[in-house]
């Protein structure tokens, strides 16, 4: 995958080096030797999508050799492109599944300093850099509860693992979702655990945001959003977290008549970290009991779950 990278070391950057170092110790026969990718073979008997997803987010890095640092190194182009697509898997298997695929991906990084670096820090760059189209919350914190629980690393390098997960654990998936009080234009305030719907689509957005514009025009135009919408079973709530009211009044003309559009009166979102917002536009999929579904969700993502509502396989209920 070709994208201009902007690296936010866990450990830092020497710290990094130093470790990546040792992939240097390859002998020269080794540093001869073409390297590939062995992929995973998923077995004839998973006929079924999430069967095989779930296989492979088990069974993705069976063939690969966690001791053969060139693969941090000299052949570090293989391994990453490798955890992006097994990064592009994990969406279309249970969260279950996919915390242990990762748990046993990280075991396994473990055993070899060299590779438990280079993978932390690529997980960190794909599932949690703001500018990654993979970030995901949800998939990076086993990611860093491995690196906390880790007996590798000493307190110091656990130091900014332990503080993104302190900040990503809240509202996580399967978790309610804060509730959050609004205002609306007409001045009516509601809250979100005040909505009365089979799912809601929040997005978090900022004024004069060209992404935020952007992510307003492909919700109106996805096909899942507009049939989960005529059904009655979607709302879509748009919360604008800062404080210049003039401006957000102004902006409604740009934002869908059909959404519920509001502004945060208490300033909880920022004063109290209600939410924790990286980057805008941020959506949050919440289900009727006010539960996440999915945090700080790309949209392709929300459309997929959507699909599988609208389209249930055979022999199951919407």
């Amino acid at each position: 995958m070709d994208r201009k990278k902007k690296t936010y070391p866990i450990w830092g950057g020497w710290i990094l080096s130093s470790l990546l170092a040792l992939s240097g110790c390859a002998n020269k026969s080794q540093e001869q030797t073409p390297r590939t990718f062995p992929m995973a073979t998923v077995p004839a008997v998973y006929t079924d999508p999430l069967a095989r997803a779930e296989y492979l987010t088990m069974h993705y890095w069976d063939h690969f050799n966690f001791d053969d640092t060139a693969y941090v190194g000299s052949a570090a182009r293989i391994t990453e492109q490798a955890i992006v697509d097994y990064i592009s898997v994990l969406p279309y298997a249970s969260y279950p599944a996919i915390i242990n695929g990762i748990k046993h991906l990280m075991d396994e990084a473990e055993k070899n300093e060299a590779m438990y670096a280079f993978f932390s820090s690529q997980m960190e760059h794909y599932l949690y850099d703001v500018n990654s189209s993979l970030r995901n919350d949800d998939f990076f914190v086993p990611v860093l509860e491995h690196m906390v629980a880790s007996k590798t690393l000493n307190e110091p390098r656990k130091t900014r693992p332990e503080l993104l997960l302190s900040q990503l654990r809240k509202n996580r998936t399967n978790t309610p979702a804060a509730n959050l009080h609004y205002t609306t234009a007409s001045g009516a305030r509601s809250s979100l655990h005040d909505l009365k719907s089979d799912y809601i689509l929040m997005m978090f957005h900022n004024l004069n945001c060209g992404n935020c514009k952007e992510l307003t025009a492909q919700i109106e135009a996805s096909p899942a959003i507009k049939e989960m919408q005529k059904r009655k079973r979607l709302t879509i709530l748009a919360i604008y977290p800062g404080q210049d009211l003039e401006a957000w009044r102004n902006h409604l003309a740009e934002m869908p008549a059909s959404w519920i559009n509001a502004y945060d009166h208490e300033e909880a979102i920022y004063a109290q970290e209600l939410y924790v917002l990286r980057i805008m536009p941020t959506l949050y999929l919440i289900d009727k009991n006010y539960q996440v579904i999915m945090k700080d969700a790309a949209l392709n993502y929300v459309e997929y779950f959507l699909n599988s509502i609208l389209n249930p396989p055979a022999n199951t209920n919407p």
